[in-house]
């Protein structure tokens, strides 16, 4: 079962994404930012992350910068919404520091799923869930 973890600052959603991922036959953890993204990965095999890009203490764009250079082969999935700038400008950067795939708040939890699954396929992680086919790597 893929391990995923999940970065994001509102609880309630956060919540959403975890329940509906775990449903889906993921191994979830999550944490509101991204301080603790560094001890998670030494501690434990992580396939996927989906970060939010706009948190307090430390946002998904540092965190993707950091997973750029520590873990370049991990996907990770950045979600935006209320950016204080421009949520498209986020999303961007976010595919420029090497994010898998992005989406736009509020999307659907289908499209999160899809996400996940193509992003794990195309890393070559293992997935067997819900008709992607399995991959070792």
């Amino acid at each position: 079962m893929p391990a995923v973890l999940v970065l994001e600052d509102n609880e309630a959603y956060r919540t959403l994404i975890c329940e509906v991922l775990a449903q889906a036959g993921f191994d979830v953890c999550s944490f509101p930012d991204g301080r603790r993204v560094s001890a998670v990965l030494s501690e434990r095999r992580i396939d996927l992350i989906i970060t939010d890009l706009s948190m307090p203490e430390r946002d998904g764009l540092e965190t993707l910068t950091e997973l750029h250079y520590t873990h370049p082969r991990l996907p990770v999935i950045a979600i935006s919404g209320d950016v204080p700038l421009n949520r498209d400008l986020y999303l961007k950067l976010a595919e420029k520091l090497g994010a898998a795939r992005v989406l736009a708040k509020p999307f659907k939890m289908e499209q999160l799923l899809a996400a996940a699954r193509e992003a794990l396929a195309a890393s070559n992680a293992p997935c067997d869930l819900g008709g992607t086919k399995s991959r070792s790597g």
